[in-house]
């Protein structure tokens, strides 16, 4: 598999959907994908513009580090240095970026329920409602189903002060093609939330 064509394993998606996002059959992309098919320019252009950035760049490599020092099963490889982030801290700080890796997207509802006991909600929804990222913080809170009372009325808080303009979770380059085949296959939650983002739909393990 090319370089161009990782892209879609990093994202979490199937050859099925990875193929409508493109314009093309899951054949031809099976095709593809085993070097048996040229790679034309315009569908290189547009897998250049579907694809993450998951290069490893510094923000995504703390947030990873961090993760893994909380104790999250897909980062436990990953070199840890420095202290110990919060973890609400350390939510509040993916949430507030524009793109970031879709595994540690991934990872946040675990964070949510696994250290629900230590977040600050009060604080998450001011930071929150300062960044305009409520609709990601609060699709978050109800992905991992937090059950404490805390998680519960800040996730109520978060409903009132949603924003109406549809946004993205953690992807805001992503190309108009991929928006328009999220906004058909989205779960009922990110809907509601106004965010085109896959996690939650289907097993959970799709790209956001």
């Amino acid at each position: 598999m090319t370089d161009q064509l990782k892209w879609r394993k990093r994202a979490g998606l199937t050859q099925v959907e990875a193929a409508a996002m493109l314009g093309v059959s899951q054949p031809y992309l099976s095709l593809l994908e085993r070097g048996m098919r040229p790679l034309t320019p315009a569908l290189r252009n547009r897998i250049n513009a579907s694809r993450r950035n998951s290069r490893g760049d510094d923000a995504n490599e703390q947030f990873r580090a961090q993760l893994g020092r909380l104790g999250y099963p897909g980062f436990a490889h990953v070199k840890r240095s420095g202290r110990r982030m919060r973890a609400d801290v350390l939510l509040a700080a993916v949430l507030a970026v524009s793109d970031a890796d879709t595994r540690v997207v991934e990872a946040l509802p675990w964070l949510v329920k696994q250290r629900e006991a230590e977040l600050d909600f009060d604080w998450l929804v001011r930071q929150a409602k300062l960044g305009n990222f409520q609709n990601r913080l609060g699709f978050v809170i109800e992905s991992a189903g937090a059950d404490r009372r805390e998680g519960t009325a800040a996730a109520c808080e978060l409903q009132r002060a949603r924003l109406l303009q549809e946004g993205t979770l953690c992807w805001d380059s992503m190309p108009i093609a991929t928006r328009d085949w999220m906004r058909i296959h989205r779960s009922p939650l990110a809907a509601r939330w106004n965010l085109l983002t896959m996690l939650g739909s289907g097993d959970g393990s799709r790209g956001t």
